[in-house]
């Protein structure tokens, strides 16, 4: 009976662990695709956006606001042109790796759909679409916030 219920666990972690496995998948392709609109979290730098066309980053967060940058893929390298910043991209289909030649890391997630397109907002303050946009965004950073473990008081 022991014998039956100890190869029931073991065949239950070992089907546990071969599917977490495939979860992480690395994507091998000849040419690394990082267009489209991403996000990440981390304690350290809080919640960003990006939206990455061919040819610009365009990032939006809490402490810089938005800002674009130009940059380029060589291999399965990503590289500022205006900034010495390079990171080494592993890709996972739905999220994305750097590592950065500044002993940082960093995953970007996928947005499944995000319905304002942040770079073509003006830049005005008093622009409605901006406005409505940082309200959408700041729900964005909380939930992210929340899943992290931290609880809002005006909530």
């Amino acid at each position: 009976m022991r014998s039956l219920i100890y190869s029931s666990i073991i065949l239950i972690l070992a089907l546990y662990s071969c599917n977490s496995r495939d979860s992480k998948k690395v994507i091998k392709d000849d040419k690394i695709s990082i267009i489209g609109k991403w996000y990440r979290f981390s304690i350290e730098n809080g919640y960003s956006e990006f939206d990455i066309d061919s040819q610009y980053v365009v990032l939006f967060n809490q402490k810089t606001g938005r800002s674009m940058r130009e940059y380029k893929i060589e291999n399965d390298s990503f590289k500022y042109l205006t900034l010495d910043y390079s990171a080494k991209i592993i890709s996972y289909g739905d999220s994305i790796f750097f590592k950065g030649n500044d002993k940082t890391t960093a995953t970007l997630y996928r947005f499944n759909k995000l319905n304002t397109p942040f770079k073509s907002i003006p830049d005005d303050k008093d622009s409605m679409a901006l406005k409505e946009y940082e309200k959408a965004f700041d729900e964005r950073a909380i939930k992210e916030w929340e899943k992290a473990g931290f609880k809002f008081l005006d909530r």
